[in-house]
């Protein structure tokens, strides 16, 4: 990700929409902590509403275009998998407070709702990339092919999301490197939990 002053200012205000709630939180407090002035912030973001949006819809919109170009993609499932494991490993370490942003608001313990129709449409692209990528590998023979295929497009995505995120690595303290979390969730995904 580039270091903008753009994406400088949405980390921050996450941190602080996340830490003190969408009321709580004003352009000064938001200013203050970048350290610039209230017309500075107010020259990338008309208000409050606009950076509170653009934190959400940036990093979703961003991630579910990765989801629709693999989609489209013919290359193997678990390269697609590999990318998806380490697209999301590298949001939730370089934009953790975003990242925490958005897990409160799909977990609805927020206090401001969002657009709901805008989020469900960014999860009904992201559940139809996903088991546009499923079907091609049950049809590739990659992967098992007994059971339905929207069930294990949402057991593979919310494995991949659920355990790559700051919260329950922290929480579970695990701290592995990029690529080991990518073996490791591949490694779960091809062989399952059964002991061999």
């Amino acid at each position: 990700m580039i270091d903008t002053t753009h994406n400088k200012i949405l980390e921050v205000a996450a941190k602080i929409f996340s830490e003190k709630g969408y009321n709580a939180t004003s352009m000064r407090e938001i200013a203050e902590t970048l350290n610039i002035t209230k017309a500075a912030l107010y020259y990338h973001f008309s208000g409050k509403e606009a950076i509170f949006s653009a934190c959400i819809t940036g990093s979703l919109d961003k991630m579910v275009q990765t989801y629709e170009d693999l989609a489209k993609s013919n290359d193997p499932i678990w390269d697609k998998l590999e990318t998806m494991i380490g697209g999301i490993f590298t949001f939730s370490q370089s934009r953790p407070y975003t990242f925490k942003l958005i897990t409160l608001l799909i977990s609805q313990n927020f206090d401001r709702d969002i657009d709901k129709r805008m989020l469900r449409n960014f999860f009904k692209r992201q559940q139809k990339s996903i088991n546009t990528i499923v079907q091609k590998g049950v049809k590739q023979g990659e992967i098992r092919d007994d059971i339905p295929v929207n069930l294990l497009a949402s057991g593979i995505s919310g494995l991949i999301h659920y355990t790559t995120g700051p919260k329950i690595k922290k929480f579970l303290k695990i701290n592995y490197t990029k690529e080991e979390q990518i073996n490791y969730l591949i490694k779960l995904l091809k062989g399952g939990f059964a002991k061999r």
